[in-house]
């Protein structure tokens, strides 16, 4: 396989590119985020975040231990975690969080989760 240099570029930019979807604290403006952790208490680098929106679709992932969720400080995040991979069978939720810095949900070897923001 041959790698050309728009290619050694995009791969490059791509870790930077997700991890600006969380960029800002949360309970302040643009700091609604949901970040996913292989542990349980939400510590060391998330797998993967992404800003939540109302649409609350089901996102996927291999599998996942914790999810720390944070409002803007006007607007709640919340978000349910599913054991299995088509968010039906519920294993915890977060409840709304809105203000503060944050909050960490646990839920050993779930698989999907819907989250919501400013519904």
């Amino acid at each position: 396989m041959q790698l050309t240099i728009a290619t050694l570029v995009l791969a490059a930019m791509l870790p930077t590119t997700f991890a600006a979807n969380c960029q800002n604290s949360g309970g302040v403006a643009n700091g609604e985020c949901v970040k996913f952790y292989s542990n349980d208490q939400c510590k060391g680098d998330p797998i993967g975040s992404f800003k939540p929106t109302c649409e609350g679709n089901c996102f996927q992932f291999d599998s996942f231990s914790s999810v720390f969720v944070s409002g803007d400080g006007t607007f709640g995040t919340d978000c349910t975690l599913y054991s299995d991979d088509n968010c039906s069978v519920e294993q915890t939720d977060t409840g709304n969080v809105v203000v503060g810095g944050g909050k960490c949900a646990a839920a050993p070897n779930a698989k999907s989760m819907k989250c919501f923001y400013r519904c």
